[in-house]
Formats: structure tokens, C-alpha cells, sequence
């Protein structure tokens, strides 16, 4: 099976590429539909072309001209024909640039999930949606089934557990508010090393989801959905001009759910809303507002988690698969409110700046008691752990960030300056941290019990704070070739308890981008970043005498490919690239005689394709595909862990989608389709001894769109495949058997 995928694989990507080296297609099919859009460059008067008949331009090298731009400033609101509403074609971000521009211009790869895709799958957690995006895969962290809260992932090989909401940091705990994806627009990630922006980070990329904007005009949406094992939820979607001349708009979306699994006895209760309010009272400036609000009450723990011996292990089937070792009756009851503001200002034609500030605040009271190893590691004792815990904790986030964008021309080449600065703060109090062991349950009958003894107390106050300066630029040398460069100075402070430590570093990006006919441009970039090492306790026969402190961790990637991009027909990446992250901390010593020394490395390197296109009108298809190697390449400590794949990283993925909408006719306002996703085995432990199956799912969707009425039948894993979709180390997590979603939608 393996090898039939990857045959048809290498096939479509010779196939892609043959399509991408003939100028004749290529040109062929950017001719027809410009982009709705036009850059800024392409809408600027060449000022600098007029010259007196008979006489050459007289321009000093250090003489700046100001190109005229016809645009009127910054826009506000979600028209009908935005990228990503009515197909899979997103070819302008933020996320790689902190301005608006063209992602071709972005001399590192960048893939989006858009509206349209999120509502056709149904999507209702962040790591279904990041399915779609080639190289990111499920981490290591806790899995609750529907619960949304602590997503884990891998980006190219290394975690990467730093999110960002609407380009301003959060944090998985505190924002897990933003992860409700019905007020997600899309989500984007930036692969690679991308401290030049987002200051402190893992090497393997950014993620950074886009929240939805109030519509163009009045809109009144209400949504009813009913799935699998009772689920139920109702959805509420308002957009109201708030001005009769639409220069003031809102949006309010509300849903609420009652979300029950395959596991037994799991459900949990959701309730998001969110409010966002955008104005331009003048051409030049706009502002937007927004306000979320989310009430959880979920199943505590890790629920649907089992012990690998047995599931992945001999005696393999042991556990039955709907199996729950968590006792439904104690709950995780989170709370969130997030308040953000953002203002965009056009001072003239060369200078736009943009403000944004964020207040994310989360209430944690969160109890569980179960687990999901064997007694004595040993399966035939029948019996399973259990675990009691009960902790109480508050945490807010604080983020800011202003850049300045310049466009203008100078010593004969124009250029998109980006220069700016972001702060943050993350704060944490855990007043309550309670445990206990409780008894043994039996692995067929679990009856709970809390335990007798329960010991309780509390942990130290924690703050993190994050600075960051950073300046990009990007000349244009000639129509078809740019050069983008950029270098940051970041900090980070982590304090506890009263004391604390920082450490700073600079990062760097540089690289080239060149089209060579319309819609297909060949890039190559190099970029760094750097991540926090916290400090280490050191011993001498088993006692404390100090403390140590390390540079950060370092991370650098050489990366090229070429991308094909034309507005409402394709997006499409293919790109290589290889990352070594340095100076990871291991102890050389013992337990009782420590020496920390920097001395870890870790490798990833691989090629992946991030593919929308528009086949036909109605027919959209996304591709993704990535294979990778990612491994230790030093390791001190223990050397037989070197070339060891790393834990939970897949070689390959490969996810297809796409569907088709009856344009015309009787059949009119139809739509089906659907696709697989495959996964290829991951190892479970660092030694490689132990490995979780790869698996392939097939869904389908079909939906009929009238007037005002809208339904939506999604089908999930059709054949009924047993899978595991996650591991963290000590456990595996099944994925959701076949289940279907119905959702109803009706427009006022």
C-alpha cells in the first residue's frame, strides 16, 4: 500500500513540475482572469519614468521618490469574492511578511487553510485543519476528543507549540478560545525558521490563525447540526452595517454544543461567541475591535487514551477500541475572555502603520481521575492505574504589536521596508495543585474511586515576557526579481517565584525570488531562529550548589522550491529544504553530579507540495504532501539514539480533497466530494523500537446550497478504520470510527 501511494506521489509531483516548466501552459492559463486585486506595485504611477524630452533622468544615489499609489487606504470587511470564500486559492498573507503582499514574493514556503475548505469538511479542531497543510502533524500533548484545548503539533520534524491570533502571540492554555474554529477565517502557517517576526520559536514554523471579519452587508445565518453518538450543536451568525454609509460594520457569531465520542461515556459542552466591530470614518484609517467569550465543560484528563501494550503492541486488540479509563464524572470546566484592538493608518503614500493590542484571560479548574497504564507495566494483572489530580489556575496574556510599512523607490530600485517591534506577557497563578493514587480498575469494567489520601498544595507564580524589533526589506530588482533581507533582536524573560532569567538573540533572513513568466516564481531563501534553553540545577553528590545558564537554542534552514500562483485559479508550493537545530541542552554527568553542556543536534530535511487549483468553475482540489526525515544527529549522552527518527514524526503525509458545485442546469447548487488523508508509521519512543501504525481515511461530503437553505451531509472514515492518530510516550489514541455530521442552515 506504501509503496503504490508513494509511486502515485513521485507521479503527481513529475506531473506538476512538467506543468510548471512548459512557459506555453503556464502562460496559457495565467492569461485569462487577472487578479481581482491588483498589488500595490502594479497600481503605482511610475513617477520616476517622466523625464524631459531629449534629456536623461538626473537622480543622485541618495535621492528617494515617493511613488503615487491609487489605493485609498485600508479596507474593512469581508466582501462575497474575498480569497478563500467561494474556492481553495489564498495568494496573499500576512503571516510571512507582517504586511499585506503576495505570498510569491515571500522567499519561504507559506500555506493556508481558507473558509471554504474549514465549511466543507466541517472542521471543527485545529488539528483537522492543519491536516491540510503538508509537513504539520499531531505532537505530543493532550488529546481530548472535541475538547479543542492544548492542540500539540510538529512543523517539519520539531514542535511547534507557539500560536498566533491575528499575528499577535497567544498561547495554547490561555487562547484556546481562538482554536473554536467558527470564527476562524483561515488559518496560515509559515514553515521554517521564523523568528525574524514572531521573536522566541522552534525552528520548524509559526502558526498563525486569522479570525473572520464582518461581511459586507446584513446577513442573518442560523445553523443546526446533528452527528454521530447524539452530538448536537446550534450555530448563530449576524453581520449588521451599523452605519447607513457601511463605514461602521459588526459581526456576531455564537455556537453551542453538546459533543459526545465514540469513547464511552465522553461528552463535552461548549459555548463560544465572539463580537467584532470594524470602521473607517476616514479613507486612511480603519479600526477593528473584537471580543470573545467561552465557556467549556469537558471530560477531565486524557479520555480515550490506552496503554500501547495491547493497542500497538501484543497482544494486539487486547483493549476494546471504544474503551475510556477516565471517570466521566470529573470535569475540566475552562473559562476564557479575550479583548482585542487593532488600528491601520495610511499617513501618505509611502507610510502605513499598524497597532494591534490583545488581552487574552483563562480560568482553569480542572480535576481528573483515571490513566491508562497497566498495573506493573504488565497486562495481565487486568487491571489499569488511576491517578487523581485537581488543580485550580488563572492565566493571562497580554501581546502587542506595531510595524510600519514603507513603500517607496530609491537609488533606482523600490522598496517594501517593514520595520516594527512586539511585546508580550504571559502571566500564570496556580493557587490549587492537588493529587493522589486512587485503586486499580479493571480494563473491561472500570468502576471509579476517588483515593483516600490527597495531598494538596500550590505553585509558584510564573511570568514570561517577549520583546522583539525587527526590520525587513524587499527590493525590487527588476520586474521579476526581488530581494528580500531582514534581522531581528529578540528577549525573552522567564520569572519564577521572584527570580528569573532572559537570554537575547538575533536572527536573520535572507533570499531571492524570481518569476519567470507569469504566475510561476522559483525561490530560495535562508533563515534563523533562536529558543529559549531554561536554566538547569547543579549538583555535587546529589546536593544543590547552583544554578546554570545557557545561550539559546539555535536554529538555521537552507529552503527552495518554486511557487505558482494566479488569483481565483492556484497557489502551489513545491519546495526542499533541510533544518539543524543546535545548542540542545544535555547532561553529561549523572543525576547526583551534573554537567550540562550544549551539545545536541537535531536534522530535518525533505520536499513538500502545498497544492490549490481550480480545475474548472465549481471544481476545486487540494493537495498536500510532504516526505521528511527528521533525526538526531548528535547526541553525547546516549550515542544510540543518534540517527533515531524523532518521535511522533511521520516520513510521509499526503492528504487530497476536492469537490465539484453544479454550476448551471437543473443540478445547480449540488455539490459532492471528498478525499483521504494517509499517514505512514511514526515511532513511539526515541530508541525506535516501538512504532504506531500508519493508517489511510477516506471522507466525503454532499451538499445542496438554494436560496436561502443550505445542507451539508459529511461522511468520515468510510471503510471504519481503526487507527491511532496520536501518542505522547506512554499512550495511544484511537481515531473517530465512521461518523457522519448533518448541519441545516437557513438565511433570514
Amino acid at each position: 500500500m506504501v509503496n503504490t501511494i508513494q509511486v502515485r506521489l513521485c507521479s503527481i509531483v513529475v506531473i506538476l513540475s512538467l506543468f510548471f516548466l512548459l512557459p506555453g501552459i503556464a502562460g496559457a492559463a495565467a492569461e485569462p482572469d487577472p487578479a481581482p486585486q491588483e498589488s500595490q506595485e502594479t497600481q503605482e504611477i511610475d513617477n520616476d519614468k517622466k523625464t524631459v524630452a531629449g534629456q536623461p533622468p538626473d537622480v543622485s544615489s541618495t535621492e528617494i521618490e515617493v511613488r503615487a499609489s491609487k489605493e485609498t487606504g485600508p479596507t474593512i470587511g469581508q466582501g462575497p469574492d474575498a480569497e478563500g470564500v467561494k474556492d481553495y486559492v489564498i495568494t496573499r498573507t500576512t503571516t510571512g511578511s507582517k504586511t499585506d503582499q503576495p505570498t510569491k514574493d515571500v522567499p519561504q514556503s507559506i500555506a493556508v487553510v481558507g473558509q471554504k475548505v474549514l465549511k466543507e469538511q466541517n472542521t471543527k479542531t485545529l488539528e483537522s485543519a492543519l491536516a491540510n497543510i503538508a509537513g504539520v502533524n499531531t505532537g505530543t500533548g493532550i488529546w481530548n476528543p472535541n475538547a479543542n484545548l492544548n492542540p500539540s503539533f510538529f512543523i517539519r520534524g520539531f514542535s511547534s507549540n507557539n500560536y498566533y491570533i491575528d499575528g499577535l502571540y497567544d498561547t495554547a492554555n490561555a487562547g484556546a478560545a481562538a482554536f473554536w474554529t467558527g470564527n476562524i477565517d483561515r488559518i496560515e502557517v509559515l514553515k521554517g525558521p521564523s523568528s525574524l517576526f514572531f521573536g522566541q520559536l522552534q525552528p520548524g514554523g509559526v502558526i498563525n490563525l486569522v479570525t473572520k471579519k464582518p461581511l459586507t452587508e446584513k446577513s442573518f445565518t442560523m445553523g443546526q447540526e446533528f452527528s454521530s453518538w447524539g452530538t448536537r450543536s446550534t450555530s448563530l451568525d449576524v453581520s449588521i452595517p451599523l452605519t447607513q454609509d457601511k463605514k461602521w460594520l459588526s459581526r456576531t457569531i455564537i455556537e453551542t454544543d453538546h459533543l459526545t465520542t465514540f469513547q464511552k461515556d465522553v461528552y463535552n459542552n461548549h459555548f463560544n461567541a465572539s463580537i467584532i466591530v470594524q470602521g473607517k470614518p476616514r479613507e486612511d484609517t480603519t479600526y477593528t475591535f473584537q471580543a470573545t467569550n467561552s465557556n467549556y465543560n469537558i471530560l477531565g484528563g486524557y479520555p480515550g487514551g490506552r496503554t500501547y501494550i495491547g493497542s500497538i503492541t501484543a497482544p494486539y486488540g487486547l483493549i476494546p477500541y471504544d474503551a475510556n479509563y477516565y471517570d466521566p464524572s470529573q470535569r475540566y470546566y475552562f473559562i476564557s475572555r479575550s479583548l482585542s484592538a487593532r488600528v491601520d493608518h495610511k499617513f501618505n503614500d509611502t507610510w502605513t502603520v499598524t497597532s494591534a493590542l490583545r488581552y487574552d484571560y483563562a480560568h482553569h479548574d480542572r480535576s481528573y481521575l483515571g490513566d491508562e497504564r497497566w498495573v506493573n507495566n504488565a497486562y495481565t494483572t487486568g487491571k489499569i492505574q488511576q491517578y487523581y489530580s485537581h488543580d485550580i489556575f488563572d492565566i493571562a496574556t497580554y501581546a502587542w504589536d506595531t510595524t510600519a510599512n514603507a513603500r517607496f523607490r530609491a537609488w533606482g530600485f523600490d522598496h517594501n521596508l517593514v520595520l516594527g517591534y512586539e511585546w508580550s506577557r504571559y502571566s500564570r497563578l496556580w493557587p490549587l495543585s492537588a493529587s493522589g493514587n486512587a485503586t486499580a480498575v479493571n480494563y473491561l469494567n472500570p468502576v471509579f474511586t476517588l483515593p483516600a489520601v490527597i495531598s494538596s498544595g500550590s505553585r509558584s507564580p510564573l511570568a514570561l515576557y517577549r520583546f522583539g524589533a525587527y526590520l525587513n526589506d524587499t527590493v525590487t530588482v527588476t520586474d521579476k526579481l526581488k530581494v528580500s533581507g531582514g534581522i531581528s533582536r529578540s528577549t525573552y524573560t522567564e520569572g519564577v517565584g521572584g527570580s528569573g532569567t532572559n537570554t537575547s538573540g538575533n536572527t536573520w533572513r535572507l533570499g531571492i525570488t524570481y518569476e519567470t513568466s507569469p504566475g510561476l516564481t522559483w525561490f530560495v531563501g535562508y533563515g534563523t531562529s533562536f529558543n529559549y534553553n531554561s536554566p538547569q540545577t547543579i549538583k555535587v553528590a546529589n546536593v544543590a550548589t547552583g544554578t546554570q545558564f545557557f545561550a539559546p537554542r539555535t536554529g538555521y534552514q537552507y529552503e527552495g522550491g518554486l511557487k505558482y500562483e494566479i488569483s481565483n485559479k492556484a497557489n502551489i508550493t513545491l519546495a526542499r529544504y533541510v533544518i539543524h537545530e543546535t545548542n540542545v541542552v544535555t547532561n553529561v554527568g549523572t543525576s547526583t553530579d551534573t554537567d550540562y553542556q550544549l551539545i545536541n543536534e537535531q536534522v530535518s530535511k525533505g520536499i513538500e507540495l502545498d497544492a490549490n487549483y481550480v480545475l474548472r468553475p465549481g471544481w476545486n482540489l487540494l493537495v498536500a504532501y510532504s516526505r521528511g526525515d527528521s533525526r538526531t544527529v548528535q547526541n553525547y549522552t546516549s550515542p544510540a539514539l543518534i540517527g533515531k527518527q524523532t518521535v511522533a514524526v511521520p516520513n510521509q503525509m499526503f492528504k487530497l480533497w476536492s469537490t465539484y458545485e453544479f454550476q448551471e442546469g437543473r443540478w445547480k447548487g449540488w455539490g459532492y466530494g471528498g478525499g483521504l488523508t494517509y499517514v505512514s508509521k511514526r515511532p513511539f519512543d526515541s530508541a525506535n523500537t516501538i512504532w504506531v501504525p500508519g493508517y489511510t481515511v477516506f471522507d466525503a461530503v454532499v451538499y445542496y446550497k438554494a436560496k436561502d437553505w443550505s445542507y451539508t451531509l459529511n461522511l468520515y472514515n468510510l471503510t471504519n478504520k481503526q487507527y491511532w492518530v496520536e501518542q505522547n510516550g506512554v499512550e495511544v489514541f484511537p481515531g473517530t470510527p465512521r461518523s457522519f455530521s448533518l448541519r441545516v442552515e437557513k438565511k433570514f
